[in-house]
């Protein structure tokens, strides 16, 4: 598909449908005679597919933002974190909402050129059953946010201002009946373009069910979702990648990649509209003048992530950038040896001699950190030494320099002229987690507060700027098809199950840090909720960041505000209170989409949402 793309850039790059036949019928092309060509029914192909990128290019906060894994950055207010305030006019809400109903509008803007484009019947076949999966996909998107849907089906040259919203079990009918008919199409089991295949579509037959399960009680529903997994499981096999290995860049649509949005420089218009993952978890690194990547600054990783991991976890490492050098991408051109190369910033980590790391830093700031965690700087950017005891103290606390002869990370000025050296250790000294989160979170204001997540990293700066990324935006991994088996197990109650094909994740190579004990779970078997909890955080550390949805995972198990409440002190830094959300268990329907369809009133809003 990258190279598809790449043939039908100057037609369809990253346009509405709409926008592309006004363009060609100013040439003076009726549609029928562009779209009959082979190569001119391709333009509209690619566009059903480079439509999707619009849903992710910049990152789509409502399928991670309100939960346990990331929290309000610093100078944002936006309800969507917090509840309280979120109502359908919210401008996240919106864009998603009106993002998918474009794409919509693609394909079926495409299946209906299809009849009397002069393609083979068996290429109909095989671009109609993509055309089913990717409607059938993005109604489940928007089924996953607000219940019962709008559905959107029909090519029209005209808007159409009078379509009902349908219920929610007819709303999951329609998806499973689409995702069903593309299995039954002339799919391949697998690609390695980006197309869509059978596993893709068993994978998200998978989580229809299993959403479906939860919403609506189906026993059966939680069994279908299993069979549909093993389905992608059997295909597959086992996990084969450590994890920095599975998101490394020269590792794109590997083995255990199941659907990704595709990108390619050469298929963006330019170095700043790609899209802006590797930008978005994470504080602000500062300006362009330092070197590092741009930060968005819109999801902080939350102290509670962080503390799940534990000590022989080397998915830890894999996923947080834990040491920054001198320029951020120094990490991946092997500018990392300590006697030669300056950092900018290290984030140590005592696991269990955390109260005496604690300790000597209080020491170490004089006292500065007395009651507030102030990462202060260990030298500043005018040129002075290093604090004392500041290289003693990366050494005993960070193993990768506790051999090492640390000569240039005291250079407080370096080759970039700003360089100055922060260090910013893991608070968790106290048996309270809210009191190390306050304590962790109180320089939250300032740049390097904490560590970002690296897995969507490019390797090298092309442009400072959020959107430089040309990096595919993963959807779904063979991990999280696992995840989903275990997580219809705990549906059913069969908690051996469920640990079975968790374990299945945990046992990923390269999971254990050399020399550590190996990863294991157990889940409670008292309650499901027990289970559920268990659950979250063994996939909220595997599947951190990704935009298969930690929103839409709460959700549908009705763990959302209890993982909220519990384990974002987002609930207790604005005082959200006991219960914040309430009847918000899905987001608001936006108001201008029920002000301009008249198939839709007041009365169609989601509860919590009418004043």
């Amino acid at each position: 598909m990258k190279k598809i793309l790449n043939m039908a850039l100057s037609a369809v790059l990253l346009t509405g449908c709409s926008d592309f036949l006004e363009e060609d019928n100013r040439a003076g092309i009726s549609n029928d005679e562009l779209y009959v060509s082979a190569e001119g029914y391709q333009t509209l192909r690619v566009n059903a597919y480079s439509s999707l990128r619009a849903i992710y290019e910049e990152t789509p906060r409502v399928l991670l933002a309100g939960t346990d894994l990331y929290q309000l950055p610093r100078n944002n207010t936006d309800p969507i974190y917090d509840y309280v305030n979120l109502t359908p006019t919210n401008a996240d809400v919106k864009t998603f909402y009106t993002d998918c109903y474009t794409v919509l509008q693609a394909l079926n803007t495409a299946e209906h050129y299809l009849s009397i484009a002069e393609i083979s019947d068996g290429d109909k076949g095989l671009y109609q059953a993509e055309y089913n999966f990717l409607k059938g996909f993005v109604h489940f998107l928007l089924i996953e946010q607000f219940g019962g849907v709008v559905i959107n089906d029909e090519y029209t040259q005209s808007p159409r201002t009078s379509i009902p919203r349908a219920t929610l079990s007819a709303s999951y009918d329609y998806v499973i009946a689409k995702l069903k008919a593309a299995l039954d199409g002339p799919l391949p089991q697998t690609t390695k373009d980006g197309t869509i295949n059978k596993d893709v579509v068993n994978h998200y037959l998978a989580k229809a069910y299993l959403t479906r399960g939860w919403d609506l009680g189906s026993n059966d529903d939680f069994a279908q979702a299993k069979a549909y997994a093993n389905a992608v499981i059997t295909s597959r096999g086992d996990l084969k990648y450590s994890m920095e290995n599975l998101w490394s860049i020269d590792n794109e649509n590997n083995d255990e990649v199941i659907f990704a949005i595709q990108y390619d420089a050469s298929s963006l218009a330019n170095n700043t509209s790609g899209n802006d993952q590797e930008a978005s978890f994470g504080p602000y690194l500062s300006g362009s003048e330092r070197g590092h990547k741009g930060s968005r600054t819109s999801l902080y990783p939350s102290w509670s992530l962080h503390s799940w991991f534990g000590k022989d976890d080397a998915r830890y490492s894999a996923t947080f950038m834990l040491t920054i050098w001198e320029f951020y991408y120094d990490y991946y051109q092997n500018k990392t040896n300590p006697e030669q190369n300056a950092v900018t910033a290290v984030y140590p980590r005592a696991w269990d001699k955390a109260q005496e790391m604690f300790d000597e830093y209080k020491m170490l700031v004089d006292g500065e950190a007395n009651g507030q965690f102030t990462g202060v700087r260990m030298a500043e950017a005018d040129g002075e030494t290093l604090r004392t005891g500041v290289l003693e103290f990366i050494k005993k606390w960070c193993p990768e320099f506790s051999n090492a002869d640390i000569t240039k990370i005291s250079n407080a000025k370096a080759s970039n002229g700003t360089n100055y050296l922060r260090v910013y250790p893991f608070i968790e000294h106290s048996s309270d987690p809210k009191a190390n989160e306050k304590y962790w979170r109180s320089d939250y204001a300032s740049d390097f507060c904490q560590p970002v997540i690296k897995k969507f990293d490019m390797n090298k700066i092309v442009t400072w700027n959020q959107r430089q990324s040309y990096r595919d935006v993963v959807l779904a991994t063979l991990s999280e098809t696992m995840l989903l088996y275990a997580e219809a197990c705990i549906g059913r109650e069969e908690y051996s199950s469920a640990e079975e094909y968790i374990q299945k994740v945990l046992d990923r190579p390269g999971n254990v840090k050399p020399g550590g004990s190996p990863l294991t779970v157990s889940l409670p078997n008292t309650s499901r909720q027990a289970a559920l909890e268990e659950y979250l955080k063994e996939s909220g550390k595997e599947l951190a960041g990704q935009y298969c949805g930690r929103w839409p995972e709460l959700r549908r198990t009705k763990m959302l505000e209890y993982m909220f409440v519990k384990y974002s002190y987002d609930v207790t830094e604005y005082n959200l209170g006991s219960t914040p959300i309430g009847q918000k268990t899905y987001r608001p329907i936006p108001q201008d989409a029920i002000d301009i369809n008249d198939g839709l009133t007041n009365n169609d809003q989601n509860p919590g949402y009418n004043s």
